[in-house]
């Protein structure tokens, strides 16, 4: 049971740091039960294969011994070298592969992707569980992983705004000196990582593998960036009385080291990424300050036309009140028109062409400048295509009026 007084942070990097150790530990047995029975059937064809090298090279003289068959036994027994059955010298590993600690420190290899390749599935039911323990468990220790790596930023993360830097200061200088604390806080937290997680278990594996100290520098590096060739293995070749303890103290070594290393590339990342953004926003900066007059004018332009349009809207509505309250004189026919008081007439000139474009001309006019309106009116309307329409208006407008 986690206290309450712990943080919750720190409680869901326990819970998920048991529930990781739980996992490896089904991972363990259950690839133990699948290979170890498959790894005992080869210890004993392994057996029997160097008791029949061994009488066939004390008869050289023997008709059946050719030199296929030769070529086949030294193959089987390079094969049973590689898979550590034997060593070099052809006599049998006095250990187990499929030991649970070697299951268990194969889990761990393959849900951090590590993958040294020292220790192989070979049955049909091994290599299919390894693929279905592999898709949930990388996700776990992703999780895992993020979630240390996450802690330590914090504690390398900035408290306050840097010394001299007022939050009165401009967006973009904060932004900046931001960027630069995160860099400077990423190479920094290298040092402790380099000597922590390199330097001092290389110097630990020197003593307890037979290592040179570069082997160890190489193994840890390797190691720590998942990259994991797997031609140095620790603990790969012996068994002793700790190798449970020191097998255990590795797999915490390893989870850490990679958060770490996540912390520190997160660092470094976020920094490229923010001076990428603050790139692109300040030639976006520069291309606004030097469009600006440009942008000015046309919005002066828009401006105009806007009031232009509005007063001859204006002039067309009292227009229509001033012909509701003195209307024009009415035809009687086509000849002759009226008063409304029929006080006078007098005879219409010949213009019932002209009167009637008149007429059909300020319905289209009416019907375009209110198309022309709408179209100014609609937000997806571009600049040019705004000044168009203001051109336009204008022109319809005039004739309408006029």
């Amino acid at each position: 049971m986690i206290p309450k007084a712990i943080p919750m942070e720190i409680r869901h990097i326990v819970f998920l740091l048991i529930f990781f150790i739980l996992y490896v530990i089904f991972g363990g047995i259950v690839f133990m039960l699948l290979e170890w029975p498959d790894e005992q059937i080869k210890r004993k064809e392994i057996g029997l294969l160097l008791n029949e090298f061994t009488e066939h090279i004390k008869r050289l003289n023997h008709t059946q011994f050719t030199e296929e068959k030769f070529r086949l036994i030294i193959h089987e027994l390079l094969m049973a070298q590689d898979n550590n059955l034997i060593d070099s010298y052809g006599n049998q590993q006095p250990f187990i592969n499929w030991s649970f600690i070697n299951s268990f420190f194969f889990a761990i290899t393959v849900i951090t992707t590590i993958g040294y390749g020292h220790l192989t599935p070979r049955t049909i039911m091994g290599k299919f569980f390894c693929i279905i323990y592999a898709l949930f468990g990388i996700p776990i220790t992703s999780l895992l992983i993020g979630s240390v790596a996450d802690r330590f930023s914090k504690l390398y993360s900035p408290k306050k705004l840097p010394r001299g830097l007022k939050r009165t200061a401009p967006k973009y200088q904060r932004q900046l000196s931001a960027r630069f604390l995160m860099l400077r806080r990423g190479l920094i937290s290298l040092v402790p990582w380099f000597f922590t997680f390199l330097v001092v278990p290389a110097w630990i594996f020197r003593y307890l593998e037979g290592w040179s100290f570069l082997d160890g520098f190489y193994y840890c590096f390797i190691t720590l960036s998942t990259i994991g060739f797997g031609d140095y293995v620790v603990a790969g070749g012996f068994e002793k009385n700790y190798i449970w303890i020191y097998k255990i103290i590795i797999v915490f070594w390893i989870i850490f080291g990679l958060a770490y290393l996540s912390m520190i590339l997160n660092f470094i990342t976020n920094a490229i990424r923010s001076r990428r953004i603050s790139n692109v926003m300040n030639s976006l900066r520069v291309k606004i300050n030097s469009n600006g007059s440009l942008v000015a004018r046309m919005r002066r332009n828009q401006n105009d036309d806007d009031d232009h349009h509005h007063h001859c809207h204006l002039n067309h509505h009292q227009y229509q009140r001033q012909q509701q309250q003195f209307p024009s004189p009415r035809f009687i026919n086509n000849n002759y028109l009226i008063n409304d008081d029929y006080s006078s007439y007098k005879q219409r000139p010949n213009s019932s062409i002209f009167n009637n474009f008149e007429s059909e001309h300020l319905k289209h006019g009416q019907k375009s400048t209110m198309h022309l309106f709408h179209k100014i009116m609609r937000p997806t309307t571009s600049l040019p295509e705004l000044s168009e329409c203001m051109v336009r208006t204008q022109q319809v407008a005039t004739i309408t009026i006029v």
